[in-house]
């Protein structure tokens, strides 16, 4: 392990994950450790970090029960599912944001992500648009820039990330998209 690597803790303890009920967090690690052991990755996995101020971060995980089978047996679902919590694990360890809420559909992005939960809209905070693919590094790229333009509708919102997490090899790609006024 590097001592420039970042140590990433997919948690539901993890700050980052405070305003999402404890379950719900809980379930998108579980799904994110499910997809890493899927691939026979061990505790702690390094990840290559694309986007980021270092190439690589070493994940950190509590196994999944075995229930985790039965429960993840669609692998799209639970590599989306698994890749909302490393999004949000990942922005906060380089930019210090947690989640401040879930969005709804049509927004193009999936939470309002921050530093803090001020009351006024759009105050500090930043939109995350997430995506997940199981297995095929070959497809990080275009996906995250289908997903940087997904977000284009809602640019007025203000500045956003989008991250897309490869579980197989794994790698972590980030990519940020400025608001319609260029504010990052």
């Amino acid at each position: 392990m590097s001592k420039h690597d970042a140590v990433i803790r997919l948690d539901a303890s993890n700050c980052a994950f405070e305003a999402l009920t404890p379950h719900y967090g809980a379930m998108c690690c579980e799904a994110a450790s499910f997809c890493f052991e899927q691939h026979r990755h061990f505790v702690p996995t390094r990840a290559a970090l694309n986007g980021c101020d270092t190439p690589h971060a070493h994940f950190h995980w509590t196994s999944p029960p075995a229930q985790a089978a039965a429960t993840y047996r669609d692998r799209d679902v639970a590599a989306e599912q698994g890749a909302y919590a490393v999004a949000i694990a990942v922005l906060n360890q380089f930019h210090g944001y947690k989640v401040i809420e879930r969005s709804v559909k049509g927004t193009g992005f999936d939470f309002w992500i921050g530093t803090t939960a001020d009351s006024l809209p759009f105050q500090n905070k930043v939109r995350l648009e997430v995506s997940g693919i199981f297995e095929g590094q070959s497809r990080v790229n275009a996906r995250l820039k289908s997903k940087l333009k997904q977000m284009a509708p809602s640019d007025q919102s203000g500045c956003g990330f989008a991250v897309v997490a490869e579980f197989g090899s794994p790698t972590i790609a980030v990519g940020k998209r400025k608001s319609s006024n260029g504010d990052e």
